[in-house]
């Protein structure tokens, strides 16, 4: 994949705790057929820590290659000791189920709980929403079209209207995902798109960012958290049973958005949140499907301006990490943003 200039070496914001206990959810914790638990949205609802994580089958003999994917719901107490459900979650939609539904993410909106989530389907990735039935069932409201990821429902409005963050697949860029932001009166039909943050206004990415958790309204502006990626041919992982390298590092990085009109983005974090480090992130690549990989979902505000970041590590489990709010926020700057062209050609651009 070609990209931008080589990111070169980077650190994480010394302030973020990891969690002594990490992995904190893996999948020896699930009840039916796991090889990969990770990626998980969390967030706190009616009194309880719900997580929606994504669950990966691989072949027996060979974990790189999937059989299979979906999503399945824990539940508990503390935000750190999770209990699965029994059954994966089925997705309900027009009177059958979605299949390979995962990456979902939780968002709470006037008492009611929303899956938002990518749909693997056979013509490409759809982005949907769904409201939780139960820990094993959930109707979806709204299936986009190809081919977008990364969807995200925000918590609160902007005069009346739901807004969403989402990452459609660019065909005449040599990056492969931007931030979009989108708007809707029902949470069924969505329009108004514009870029919201592309690869070049990340200084840390240089193939694709996308993003995290549900943006968190601060009194300084919505936090948003979101991946970057950056890819380096030199940083070449190879796995043991199939011809694939892999070259690219996930980090965590933050974004301030106005409170007024989330589409303006008043600072970002110039260097990342979080870099994969630890042996859990990092790992042997005899284990790991992916290196080099910290994928935050997450995001829940405790007592006492505490966040807590839950994230993938290495595309194999669920871990989790702490910062204080103001902390975090005092890591983003105002920023210039780069991405100028959204409504441009590519020959208007130039090179």
């Amino acid at each position: 994949m070609e990209s931008r200039n080589r990111i070169g070496p980077l650190g994480g914001l010394a302030a973020i705790r990891r969690h002594p206990g990490n992995p904190i959810f893996s999948a020896a914790d699930v009840p039916y057929p796991s090889t990969l638990a990770m990626n998980a949205g969390v967030t706190k609802y009616r009194g309880r820590y719900v997580m929606a994580f994504r669950n990966d089958v691989c072949r027996p003999d060979d974990f790189q290659r999937l059989v299979g994917t979906g999503t399945g719901m824990a539940f508990s107490e503390d935000g750190v000791h999770f209990t699965a459900a029994p059954e994966p979650m089925k997705f309900h939609y027009k009177g059958t189920v979605l299949e390979r539904c995962n990456d979902t993410r939780l968002t709470v909106i006037d008492d009611t709980l929303y899956l938002s989530f990518c749909f693997n389907g056979f013509h490409s990735e759809r982005p949907g929403i769904a409201i939780y039935r139960d820990a094993c069932n959930c109707e979806v409201i709204s299936l986009g079209v190809p081919a977008q990821r990364n969807l995200i429902l925000a918590p609160d409005r902007i005069n009346g209207r739901y807004w969403r963050l989402e990452r459609p697949y660019p065909r005449c860029r040599k990056t492969i995902g931007d931030i979009w932001i989108s708007y809707s009166q029902d949470l069924r039909y969505w329009g108004d798109a514009e870029l919201l943050l592309a690869v070049e206004d990340v200084p840390f990415a240089n193939l694709k960012i996308g993003g995290a958790a549900p943006p968190l309204k601060t009194e300084r502006g919505f936090l948003m958290t979101f991946h970057a990626v950056d890819n380096d041919p030199d940083r070449v992982t190879r796995y043991p049973t199939v011809q694939r390298e892999w070259t690219s590092r996930y980090t965590l990085g933050a974004a301030l958005l106005d409170l007024n009109d989330p589409q303006q983005v008043i600072g970002i974090t110039p260097t990342p949140l979080m870099v994969p480090q630890e042996t859990y992130e990092t790992g042997d690549p005899a284990k790991f499907f992916r290196e080099d990989v910290i994928f935050p979902v997450g995001l829940v505000r405790e007592d006492h301006g505490l966040l807590r970041i839950y994230y993938g590590a290495g595309d194999l489990w669920q871990c989790l990490a702490e910062i204080e709010e103001d902390t975090l926020l005092e890591a983003i700057q105002p920023c210039r943003r780069q991405a100028r062209f959204a409504n441009l050609t590519k020959d208007q651009v130039g090179p």
